[in-house]
Parts: structure tokens; C-alpha cells; sequence
């Protein structure tokens, strides 16, 4: 169990040193101030199992760095046991309603904290094991709702789905206005919807959205993923999307901030950019009418039923193992 221990008091440290060592399974770090704490817990390469926090510590205290920790992701559960030489009850009231999930008074009785951290450490594991399976159920759940072809939402706020688009240029007042239509459409898409799980199909949607509006920052655009890995926009006014200029910028935000771990995939996928349409000045039905259209005619395996899409692929797979 890695442990980090915060007490300004070096024979504090001394006896937890003495107490939790490695013969039994202990990895303990020390720290003598919230703020050398919080430099180990930055530079960790994953968050620790449990933490000692002395309470009356110089500058942030241990309540202070208690609920600092809580309001991070990765330390909300984890079990955080409050070192005291006061008993009196406004201050462990203080330190529970931060987060605190134990604490030990002083002077340290050897037996009792191994006690206390044993006990955490079981809670922290129950915890770990429901995590996992939420996090199974949830995956689960995913797999179950996610289609290829389907236009669903993504956890991009500046992102809506295709029916929100015709949506919004359907409520343009009348007349014909100055606007682009594009598309960006991840080529391979099909191949990672098949080779990975639905969390991570979605999350790589999701980087290539960021990427498209960080691209798109100095426009006026609007953007919606449509399914089958393709998104489509428009972008209001009369100067012309400069296609060239957008892809160069979405790849190099891409390269700069791809996230293989959470995708999957080690590199970003090739991206094409490119003009729904050369006409400049559309109504807002005439516009929608011309997305809608493009999204029906593109791709080939269009109004395939799901086993045929998939008896057509076992047929290309062994194809090429013969030809291997």
C-alpha cells in the first residue's frame, strides 16, 4: 500500500517510518507541509492508497488539503486518516465534513495505526472493486447503445447532434445569407468502431470535435456529429472557409494533444476536410436540405442491415487471410 504521511513534526515521521515499513507492504512517503505534499502527489505516476494528514499543519492545513483532495477525481474516495493532538469535537466535526475518513490522536500508538490503515486499506479496495464494476456496467451499457451509423451525442458542449443543426437553420429567417457547408469525416472510422470498445470509439470522437472547434475558434460556425464518423457545418459570413487552413489546424491540434490511452488508438486518425458545396448564399431550408443530402449519399454501406454489414466484413476478412 503507498502511503503519504504530512506532519511537520519530524519524530511524527520518524515513528510512522518505524511503523509502516516495507516488510509489511508499506511504501511510505513522507512530506513535512501540505505544499511538498501536493508536489509528490503532482509527480506521482498514480494516486496514493491512503494518506496521513496531520490537521495543524503551517500554512494550508490538513482539513484545508483534505478537501483539496476531495475535489479531485482521483483522490474523492480514497481513505484519508487525520493526525491529531486535540480531541476537541468542533475540529473532528470540521475535518469529517471535509472528507476526512478516520483520524488518530497523539501520541501514536503503533498497534491502533496499523489498525486504522489496515482498515482503510480494506475500504479502499471495496471501493476499487464497485469502481471497476460501475465502470464494466457502464461500458456495457454503452456497447449496447452505440451504433456506427448512429448520430449520437458527444460530451463536446460546442458539439449538438445533426437534428439540432436542421434545427437551428431551420429557424434562420427568410432569405438567403452568406455561409459554408463542411464536412470532416474520420477516414478508417469503421475499422475503430470495430477494433475497439464503445467508451473508446466515443472518446475518439470526442478529441477530433475539440480538435475541429479549437480549428474553427475564429469563425462563427455551428457543428454536429451525424454517425458513421463524420461531422458537418456551416459557417456564417461572407468570407470562405479556408478548407486548407482548417484541416492543417485540426491535425496539429491532434498531434499536440491525442490521448492514446483513453482512445485506444496510438495516433490520430486521418481526417478529410473538405466543401459540402461551392454555392455561397443559401436559405436555411435550402442549406439543410443540401447537409441532409450529402449525409444520405456518402457513404456506401448506407442502408446496409446491420448482419449484412457484418457478413460483408467476414467476407473482406477472409478474403485477406487467404491472401496472406
Amino acid at each position: 500500500m503507498r502511503i503519504l504521511a504530512v506532519d511537520d513534526d519530524p519524530v511524527i515521521l520518524d515513528l510512522l517510518t518505524g511503523c509502516l515499513t516495507e516488510h509489511d507492504q508499506y511504501d511510505l512517503v513522507c512530506c513535512d507541509s501540505a505544499e511538498a505534499a501536493f508536489e509528490k502527489i503532482e509527480g506521482a505516476l498514480s494516486p496514493f492508497d491512503c494518506l496521513l494528514l496531520d490537521i495543524m499543519l503551517p500554512g494550508v492545513d490538513g482539513i484545508e488539503m483534505c478537501e483539496v483532495l476531495r475535489a479531485r477525481k482521483s483522490y474523492r474516495t480514497t481513505p484519508i486518516i487525520m493526525i491529531t493532538a486535540s480531541k476537541e469535537p468542533d475540529l473532528m466535526l470540521r475535518a469529517f465534513d471535509a472528507g476526512a475518513t478516520d483520524f488518530i490522536c497523539k501520541p501514536l500508538d503503533g498497534v491502533e495505526l496499523g489498525a486504522r490503515i489496515n482498515s482503510a486499506g480494506m475500504l479502499n479496495a471495496s471501493l476499487l472493486r464497485e469502481r471497476n464494476a460501475q465502470h464494466t456496467l457502464a461500458e456495457l451499457s454503452e456497447m449496447a447503445k452505440i451504433r456506427f451509423d448512429e448520430g449520437f451525442a458527444l460530451d463536446v458542449e460546442e458539439v449538438s447532434d445533426f437534428l439540432s443543426l436542421e434545427n437551428y437553420l431551420l429557424r434562420l429567417p427568410a432569405g438567403c445569407f452568406s455561409m459554408s457547408l463542411f464536412s470532416i469525416e474520420v477516414e478508417g472510422a469503421r475499422g475503430i468502431y470495430r477494433s475497439v470498445k464503445a467508451a473508446a470509439f466515443r472518446d475518439n470522437l470526442e478529441q477530433v470535435a475539440r480538435a475541429a472547434i479549437d480549428g474553427l475558434t475564429e469563425s462563427n460556425f455551428r457543428l454536429a456529429y451525424a454517425g458513421s464518423g463524420r461531422f458537418v457545418g456551416v459557417v456564417l459570413g461572407r468570407q470562405r472557409l479556408d478548407l486548407q487552413r482548417l484541416a492543417e489546424r485540426i491535425d496539429s491540434h491532434l498531434m499536440l494533444h491525442w490521448n492514446p490511452r483513453s482512445s485506444r488508438i496510438m495516433m490520430p486518425p486521418v481526417l478529410r476536410v473538405r466543401a459540402v458545396s461551392e454555392q455561397r448564399l443559401w436559405s436555411g431550408l435550402a442549406a439543410s436540405d443540401r447537409l441532409r443530402d450529402h449525409l444520405a449519399h456518402f457513404d456506401p454501406l448506407h442502408g446496409l442491415a446491420r448482419d449484412s454489414e457484418d457478413d460483408l466484413f467476414a467476407r473482406l476478412e477472409t478474403v485477406i487471410e487467404r491472401k496472406a
